[in-house]
């Protein structure tokens, strides 16, 4: 065999050796790859998208466009890291469904889920998975004055003094919560996908009440008490102590349902955390309506025996079997002395006099 032959040979042998040696290397590992999938479902959310008493009422719109994804450890229920992923697509179903990726390794976690874009409901102590807790603020002395008909500076006496020492809160909107506790990842060469699905920890309820010279209401509101306060949502735990309330606009509607002539009445869907467990004598209602005249007319319902019924257990509807009847406007006192204003103009009287410019 020639030089050239033997040089020729041994080139042909090292770039076989050479190829054999080498091989494709993904630029991230796959044992540090773990997804995440997690499903909304709202499909059985009471007055949102099931049992929906009132037709002409708007719905709470329940779409998301992220999630916070919050890792914990399992023993300590520390914060150990946290994602926010808004790859959103849809299931066959048309529930919601995001996808994104953890910077975690194989271990066992506590995962918790919620949506990020709540602007009434709030969230605090998010580095421990027990403290971990949604809420919202109280309302404004302005909006409580104006919900209630007097503020708590006031030395009148006043049908609503039941609320004096009663914190009123916004209505919360929806947040959607999944859990996943002790979850095993286990060393892996391939892409671990963990897949869960939230749902919400918010109550929606239909309120109504049937009214008579509705004609004479021109803008009301309603404040109801004995709800929970806030969620501790990685127990899924609804704190009771101290009660809240809530307040919310009521609208103008018809019932059909309603026998007898008159089918009108005031109503609205209100959020809430809950309703306390055996709560009894805090769960009140206030109506207020300021009528064309000016003046606030209120009307105060307890509901105790209201939340015992069917429709209130199975449905989260709070029909209020009485009448309340409107007063006409008084011409005499048109401010009505309790809330609202109105200003009012007199006759033209001539005045001579004279302008230095």
């Amino acid at each position: 065999m020639t030089r050239k032959m033997i040089h020729w040979t041994l080139g042909v042998l090292f770039l076989i050796l050479f190829a054999a040696g080498c091989h494709r290397r993904p630029l991230v590992d796959m044992e540090e790859r773990v997804a995440i999938r997690v499903k909304v479902n709202i499909k059985a959310v009471a007055n949102v998208t099931t049992d929906i008493y009132n037709e002409h009422i708007p719905v709470p719109d329940l779409t998301t466009d992220m999630m916070r994804v919050m890792v914990y450890d399992t023993d300590s229920k520390n914060l150990l890291t946290q994602s926010f992923i808004t790859s959103k697509s849809y299931a066959e179903d048309g529930s919601q469904v995001f996808s994104g990726d953890l910077n975690i390794s194989y271990g066992n976690y506590d995962f918790l889920v919620y949506n990020f874009d709540t602007p009434t409901t709030q969230v605090s102590n998010e580095q421990n998975e027990t403290s971990i807790l949604a809420y919202t603020q109280e309302i404004s002395p302005a909006m409580r004055s104006s919900y209630l008909g007097y503020s708590r500076a006031d030395d009148n006496e006043n049908e609503n003094d039941r609320y004096e020492d009663l914190e009123i809160n916004y209505e919360p909107d929806h947040l959607v919560v999944a859990r996943e506790h002790d979850l095993h990842v286990s060393p892996h060469d391939t892409v671990v996908v963990i897949s869960t699905t939230a749902t919400t920890i918010i109550d929606t309820y239909y309120i109504q009440i049937r009214v008579k010279n509705i004609q004479y209401a021109s803008s009301a509101t309603a404040v109801i008490s004995g709800l929970s306060p806030s969620n501790k949502f990685g127990l899924n735990l609804r704190t009771t102590d101290p009660s809240t309330g809530v307040c919310f606009n009521l609208i103008k509607s018809t019932d059909e349902n309603i026998s007898g002539a008159n089918k009108d009445v005031l109503c609205a869907l209100f959020n809430t955390f809950g309703k306390i467990p055996d709560s009894t004598s805090d769960l009140y209602v206030t109506f207020n309506v300021v009528d064309t005249g000016g003046n606030l007319q209120q009307k105060t319902v307890n509901l105790d025996t209201v939340f015992k019924t069917e429709d209130a257990i199975e449905r989260h509807w709070l029909l209020i079997d009485l009448d309340w009847e409107l007063l006409p406007p008084s011409p005499d006192n048109p401010s009505g002395g309790g809330g609202g204003f109105q200003p009012r103009v007199d006759d033209w009287e001539e005045e001579q006099g004279t302008i230095i410019l």
